[in-house]
């Protein structure tokens, strides 16, 4: 018999994956920058020279746009905070109504945040960042695609699972834990 062939990924899901790797680029990048410049002050504690204002800054802002890349990705991989009791209840419907009501809630949050930091963007260019002088709207900017990246995922996660059903939690083996 044939097997049936896997189907090629559609132009969205290759799109969805492109922007998948570059909001964990991104997400990566900050987190060894923020690790970098720790250790650089750190350091600088210890040495007889000054110490550079501007890591304490780039740190900060490296966490606010690590929060804020990653805030789509967790989204879609379903790696952000959830109670998943409501997984196990026996009515796969109301399943589905509640975790699309809770998808719902976050594209809703998301779109919020992607107006507010649209109004920052706009609005903060004349303010410049203490130590080295960035204008605040540059700051705001990974904010504001986060804030849509969330808004996005979250709508079409939301869509999916009142399409397709709701995501279930895989069955675990608790006798074979036992046992072990």
């Amino acid at each position: 018999m044939t097997e049936p062939r896997p189907s090629s990924p559609t132009v969205l899901q290759r799109i969805a994956k492109v922007v998948f790797v570059i909001e964990l680029t991104i997400g990566a990048i900050c987190v060894l920058i923020i690790l970098a410049l720790i250790f650089l002050q750190a350091a600088q504690r210890y040495l007889p020279f000054d110490s550079f204002a501007w890591t304490g800054e780039i740190s900060r802002f490296a966490l606010v746009w690590l929060t804020f890349s990653a805030m789509g990705l967790l989204v879609t991989t379903r790696g952000h905070i959830a109670l998943e009791v409501v997984d196990t209840f026996r009515s796969v419907m109301l399943v589905r109504i509640i975790q699309v009501l809770a998808l719902v809630i976050v594209a809703a949050t998301g779109v919020g945040l992607a107006i507010e930091a649209w109004a920052l963007v706009e609005t903060q260019g004349i303010i410049r960042s203490p130590v080295l002088r960035l204008p605040m709207s540059w700051v705001y900017v990974p904010v504001l695609i986060g804030a849509v990246s969330t808004a996005i995922r979250a709508s079409i996660a939301a869509i999916e699972i009142a399409i397709h059903g709701p995501v279930l939690p895989e069955p675990e083996d608790d006798e074979s834990e036992a046992t072990a």
